[in-house]
Order: C-alpha cells, then sequence, then structure tokens
C-alpha cells in the first residue's frame, strides 16, 4: 500500500471561505486598526485614520491610514501568507489571519483592495492589489494614492471597496441607514468602547498612546475613550494562575449609570452598549489595553439549580448589571482567540480557571433596586444610631396611591427632613420626585424643612434646578428648600 503526498494549495476558495466567518465591518475594522497599533513608533504617539468615502449608492471606498512602523518588501510578503506567524511579540497580531480575514471579509472576497506601505529605511513604498489568490504580485517602488482626503504623514494606507450594506452591519438595531454620518456615528462607538485602554489617559503616565479618527472625506470626528457607565461601582481583586504564572486581575462591577451613559458617545445617548436591555447586559473583559470581549453573561456565570450546575440565562432581572474584568498584558499565546478574535477560544483552559473565580461574584438580580435598598437602610441605620429620640423611617408614604418617601426623619423639635437616595449621577427626575414627596407631606400638613437628594454625583445644571425650585411655593404657601448632596459626604460611599 503506497502513501501519496499532497502539497496544500491557498486557491480562491480559502479567501471565500474566509468572507463567510459572520465578522461584523467594525470587527474588520478592529483587525486592521490592531495591526496598526502593533506597528506603533517607539518614539510618537500612534494617530490612526479610518476614512469612509461614497463611492455610489451602493459601495463605499474604506481607507485605514496610520503613521506606524511600515512594511518593507519581505515584510508585506510575510503579511500576505496565511498563518504565518507574525513579526516581534505584540499580542494584537495573534494568529497571523487577521489582514486576510478582515480584508476577505470587506471586499466579499471578489471586490478589489489595496494595501501601500513606506519603508522608513529606504523611503521605497511596496504596495499589492486584491482580490486574493494563490499567487499575489508586489510592487516594490510605488506611489501612495492621490486622494486630498488621505493624511499627509503615514506610512500605510489599506484600501477596500465594501457593499455599503456590509457597512450597515455597524448598527445593532433599526431600520439600515445609508446616511455616513449616523454609520460612522455607530462605528465611533464601537471603537471608542473596545479601544478605550488605548486612547485614555492612562492613570500614571497621564497621557494616551495615540488617538483613532473616523472621516468621511475631508470631515474628521476624533473616536473618544467611552468607559463603562457605571454607578454603585464596586472592585474585586483576585489571583489566577494562567499559563503557570500568578496575575492579579481587577474586576469593576455595579448598575448602568443612565445620566452618564446618556452623555457617553460625544456628549449622546450610547446605541449599542450600556442600553440595559437583555441583549445589551453582562460585562467587557480587558486584557491589557484592548477591549476583547462585551456583553459576557452566560458564557461565565452559572447558577445551581436543583443538583445540577446551569449557565445563566439572559433575564430582564440582569438589565441593569454592567462591569469589566480587567487582565493584565500577557504574552501572545496566552489566554487565546479564535482566528477571527470574536470570541474566545474555549479550548484554552486558562480562561475556565478565570471564569471559575468570576463565579464568586454572581451578578445580581433587579441590581438598581437592590443597591438603592441597601442605602436607604444604611442611611436609616446611621441616623438612628446617632439621632436615637427621633423619628425616622422608610416606611412613610404619601398621596392617595401610597407613594413610599425613601427616607423620613422627624427631628425632636418637630422639623421634618426627607431624603430621596439614588445610585449613580443625580437626574432632573431625581428632584421632582423629591419635590413629589414634599408637596404630599405638605398636603397631610406635615410641611418639611429640607428635602436633600443625596447621589453619587451631579453636575452644576442640577443645582440650579434645585435653586429654581427653591423660589416657588409649595402646596401651602411656603417656598421649597431643597439640596443636592453627594453619597460620599454622607459615609454612605467610599
Amino acid at each position: 500500500m503506497a502513501k501519496h503526498e499532497v502539497e496544500l494549495i491557498a486557491n480562491e476558495g480559502i479567501f471565500k471561505g474566509l468572507a463567510k466567518q459572520n465578522m461584523l465591518f467594525h470587527q474588520c475594522i478592529c483587525e486592521l486598526i490592531d495591526n496598526s497599533i502593533s506597528a506603533k513608533s517607539d518614539t510618537r504617539k500612534f494617530i490612526i485614520d479610518v476614512i469612509l468615502h461614497k463611492i455610489d449608492d451602493l459601495y463605499i471606498s474604506v481607507f485605514v491610514c496610520d503613521n506606524g512602523s511600515g512594511m518593507n518588501l519581505e515584510t508585506m510578503k510575510n503579511a500576505l501568507q496565511l498563518g504565518k506567524e507574525p513579526v516581534g511579540t505584540n499580542r494584537l497580531n495573534e494568529h497571523g489571519f487577521g489582514l486576510k480575514n478582515a480584508l476577505a471579509t470587506l471586499s466579499s472576497a471578489s471586490e478589489g483592495w489595496s494595501i501601500f506601505s513606506k519603508d522608513l529605511n529606504s523611503g521605497k513604498i511596496a504596495s499589492v492589489n486584491g482580490p486574493f489568490g494563490p499567487k499575489m504580485k508586489i510592487e516594490d517602488d510605488d506611489n501612495f494614492p492621490n486622494f486630498d482626503f488621505l493624511p499627509a504623514d503615514c506610512t500605510t494606507i489599506i484600501e477596500c471597496k465594501v457593499k455599503l450594506s456590509f457597512v450597515q452591519t455597524l448598527q445593532g438595531r433599526g431600520a439600515p441607514t445609508s446616511d455616513l454620518s449616523k454609520l460612522r456615528e455607530w462605528l465611533i462607538e464601537h471603537l471608542g468602547v473596545l479601544y478605550r485602554g488605548y486612547i485614555e489617559n492612562d492613570p500614571i503616565s497621564y497621557d494616551n498612546l495615540g488617538n483613532i479618527y473616523i472621516s468621511i472625506d475631508k470631515d474628521r470626528q476624533v473616536v473618544p475613550p467611552i468607559p463603562v457607565p457605571l454607578g454603585a461601582r464596586k472592585t474585586e481583586y483576585f489571583d489566577v494562575e494562567i499559563s503557570g504564572k500568578n496575575y492579579k486581575l481587577e474586576y469593576q462591577h455595579g448598575t448602568i449609570d443612565e445620566v452618564k451613559r446618556d452623555k457617553l458617545v460625544r456628549g449622546n445617548k450610547s446605541k449599542y452598549y450600556y442600553l440595559g436591555n437583555t441583549s445589551s447586559q453582562g460585562i467587557d473583559i480587558r486584557l491589557g489595553k484592548r477591549v476583547i470581549a462585551v456583553r459576557q453573561l452566560e458564557t461565565i456565570w452559572k447558577t445551581d439549580e436543583g443538583n445540577r450546575s446551569t449557565q445563566v440565562t439572559r433575564h430582564s432581572d440582569f438589565n441593569d448589571f454592567a462591569g469589566e474584568l480587567i487582565i493584565p498584558e500577557l504574552p501572545r499565546g496566552v489566554l487565546s482567540t479564535v482566528n477571527n478574535k470574536t470570541d474566545f477560544n474555549l479550548d484554552d483552559n486558562d480562561w475556565q480557571k478565570i471564569f471559575d473565580q468570576l463565579n464568586n461574584f454572581k451578578p445580581p438580580r433587579r441590581q438598581r433596586e437592590k443597591s438603592e435598598s441597601e442605602l436607604r437602610k444604611r442611611w436609616v441605620a446611621m441616623l438612628k444610631a446617632t439621632n436615637p429620640l427621633e423619628t425616622i423611617s422608610d416606611e412613610k408614604t404619601v398621596w392617595p396611591t401610597g407613594v413610599r418617601i425613601d427616607v423620613y426623619r422627624k427631628m425632636a423639635n418637630s422639623d421634618i427632613i426627607i431624603y430621596e437616595l439614588k445610585v449613580g449621577t443625580g437626574a432632573p427626575q431625581h428632584l421632582y420626585q423629591l419635590k413629589m414627596y414634599w408637596d404630599g407631606l405638605a398636603l397631610q400638613n406635615e410641611e418639611p424643612k429640607e428635602g436633600i437628594l443625596l447621589v453619587e454625583d451631579f453636575n452644576t445644571t442640577l443645582e440650579e434646578m434645585a435653586n429654581k425650585i427653591n423660589g416657588f411655593k409649595s402646596p401651602t404657601g411656603k417656598q421649597y428648600n431643597l439640596k443636592v448632596e453627594k453619597l460620599k459626604d454622607r459615609n454612605l460611599l467610599s
């Protein structure tokens, strides 16, 4: 019986297969941005420009430009090889498939694309054009494309013709839009979440590593870092052995701060992340400075039902829950992802070690309700401990519907103070709720002396609103006296 050798060839069919991995537009752009950040010069910040240029009603050109170290002829040859081990040690270059995955998917494996990159030693520009095939021709002395919207100072330019219908996969909901300005808003949100570790100021150096911009031709906007908008934040630390070495992981969790969330993306409400619904609930996972997974819930946590352990399922009870797991920078290949970086490699047992530790901090149901209930109980206990002769209650009700005041306090001299306690940032509706308590008490001939809104944070406009209300009169003709204070100033939060 004879054995026959087979030579495996990367033909067009392989690249058509790469284009069918259910990657979304922003995931493809992220693969290209990962390459740009990994090519960052040691002497300057990275500048990455993503440019959208309309071709017609069906197609747009997408350009990704950076000021990194560039590629010479040999580096470009290696970059085109499927599964070729990346140059260097940066874990953003994990598999040797990213560039190919991205361009094959963006171009539907059939449309044109181009790469231009400058060798900083010789000054020559190497270029190659797609689609992918078993043989590719590289020009070793070319010129950058001549479009007036391209940045003057860049070393690598990637251009790809993309179907508008694929760009629309940016949208998480709603009817698909053809408006590039609206599509840019979605892309800014995605990149602001996924790259916040790179574009936010470092707490030690007080500077960032670079900036990402998204342009529609010459109309350029910077991508802001978008943090998890947490209220009632709690931080847990735990150690995990990963590939034979101990690492300390940080887990931040709490409730969604709706006021922060509604100004999260360049002053506007987020549209894809942290929405307080079943699809967006869960935590982000950041590895080093890169957020590699978002909205994780059932992948991580288990619940014990009877004598068996099952995965937690999404439920409206978890809508207020959000958080972030921060893992230190690790060597490439440790805590690996699948080849297109859209999910964990669950064959990597180290992920399960981390998830087992996270199971010690199960996500609470009805997080906001429980957090605010705990705040009320703590404040009542603190007041009773220091003022034993006063009447202090979280059971006092007003109005015929039985609206319950958060905390009612009647002092020894019969002055009444009412409190409204909220996790997160104070909002106008919180003041109106406090005013409603006041009016209800006034109609019961129990005019308060003072009404205090206790929140984690507030801005000056909320103070101004309270001052304007204080210029008005209650149902009894007496002026209101509403104040806004921070929970930490009453020792209710650290």
